[in-house]
């Protein structure tokens, strides 16, 4: 119950019910499906299933060591550790690094070129099978 929040026993259980969602209107959306994995009606099977088939992602470390190696273009593709980081990559994740690779600030690295992004994806795509 929320401090300050009053009860009322003539309000009815679908009443209540909206009213408890509208007060999570903010909650992310990985709250709300922690929420719906606990739920009594979720059997475990089925949570224990649903929990380990989302497609794998790779580390955020793993992530932010592949644009650092990245910086250096295309041709770091080439470097067995780029391509180890890539493979961790979920595609999610694949078209989050194209985008921050054609976005590079002058100052830190040459933003990449379509074409250099298509070829990163093409190497993906191989390593994804």
């Amino acid at each position: 119950m929320i401090a300050g929040e009053r009860t009322s026993t003539s309000r009815r259980p679908d009443a209540e019910l909206a009213a408890h969602t509208a007060r999570r209107q903010g909650d992310s959306a990985g709250i709300l499906r922690t929420r719906r994995l606990l739920d009594e009606d979720f059997s475990l099977e089925r949570a224990w299933s649903e929990i380990n088939d989302e497609p794998a992602r790779a580390a955020a470390s793993t992530v932010e060591a592949l644009m650092y190696s990245l910086r250096a273009g295309g041709a770091a593709l080439a470097c067995p550790h780029a391509r180890r980081g890539l493979s961790e990559l979920n595609e999610a994740q694949l078209h989050e690094v194209s985008a921050r690779l054609q976005k590079f600030q002058p100052n830190i690295a040459r933003p990449w070129t379509p074409v250099e992004v298509e070829l990163l994806v093409a190497i993906w795509v191989d390593l994804h099978g």
